[in-house]
């Protein structure tokens, strides 16, 4: 027997109570699914270019979400 749907990996991260409902409240799953796909997205491709700098200034703080798009990302070609 064949899938339809073939298995599609998925990333699993604890998040706190307030934090679910308030993804909850504000996008429908397929919302959550493609902005949380665009954000791993931009994720890798900016560790490929900063390393391990660019997790430090996330862990610290240092940078937020809003801050990601001044930082020189390479664009692929293949989305």
């Amino acid at each position: 027997m064949t899938s339809i749907n073939p298995h599609r990996p998925r990333l699993s991260v604890e998040i706190t109570k307030r934090q679910s409902d308030e993804l909850r409240e504000l996008f429908n799953p397929g919302e959550r699914r493609h902005v949380f796909s665009i954000i791993v997205d931009d994720v890798i491709r900016l560790y490929r270019k900063h390393g391990p700098y660019f997790i430090a200034a996330i862990s610290a703080r240092g940078i937020k979400l809003e801050e990601y798009m001044n930082l020189e990302v390479p664009s692929d070609d293949n989305h």
